[in-house]
């Protein structure tokens, strides 16, 4: 397994729970993708909101003693005490998120300015990643996506995507072929003997589940 902190930590709560053998994925998450353009229709950065699954969530609240009076609620002290919990990540760890333009991958820096909040039985965390440098757009479309390589965590865009800046920018979700996604697991399933387990060694499957978000501007 890839050293990743935000996710070894959900793999760590679910393991504590109930949960069918052999399932992936283990864990849910809801993404929102905010991309932040300057006036010249450049992109500098992406805001990423992780909406944690109601079980995921009881967790992470419960283990950290807070909402002891079970209202739904955390104080000022508590969600300033929760930011940050799943943003420890280790060197390396690309946070489930991949930036492109057009199919040339873009780096972005580790997470700033991060987030949490506590409502409707929900963690809902956010954080920033800018690019080295900014990225222009108009000729090809900057591309979002969001998954876990190892599918232990499914990630879902199901908020519309927001725009930030720039003039007569748009935003729009695409989600990926899942009749072809499922014939893709099947097939690297399939190669595995009976000996291997599988949820030590599951195969890298998660780009198939991708979900995107696609930026487009008008042509300079």
């Amino acid at each position: 397994m890839p050293g990743k902190c935000s996710t070894i930590m959900v793999w760590a709560a679910v393991a504590v729970l109930p949960a069918p053998a052999l399932a992936h994925p283990h864990a849910w998450i809801d993404a929102k993708v905010e991309v932040i353009l300057n006036d010249a229709n450049e992109a500098t950065a992406v805001r990423i909101f992780w909406v944690y699954d109601n079980l995921y969530s009881l967790y992470v609240v419960s283990d950290r003693g807070m909402d002891v009076d079970w209202d739904g609620k955390l104080t000022t002290e508590e969600e300033a005490a929760l930011s940050g919990f799943d943003m420890g990540w280790d060197e390396g760890f690309p946070g489930d998120t991949y930036a492109l333009l057009g199919d040339a991958a873009l780096p972005l820096s580790r997470p700033m300015d991060w987030t949490a909040t506590y409502a409707d039985d929900r963690v809902t965390t956010t954080h920033l990643r800018s690019f080295d440098a900014p990225v222009p757009l108009g000729d090809l479309p900057l591309i979002v996506q969001l998954y876990d390589p190892g599918y232990y965590v499914a990630y879902a865009i199901p908020y519309d995507p927001v725009v930030t800046g720039g003039v007569g920018c748009s935003a729009q979700v695409f989600v990926p072929d899942l009749d072809q996604a499922a014939a893709e697991l099947q097939a690297a399933l399939a190669e595995f003997t009976p000996d291997i387990d599988l949820e030590a060694e599951f195969p890298a499957i998660g780009a198939a589940y991708a979900e995107e978000v696609r930026v487009t501007c008008p042509a300079p």
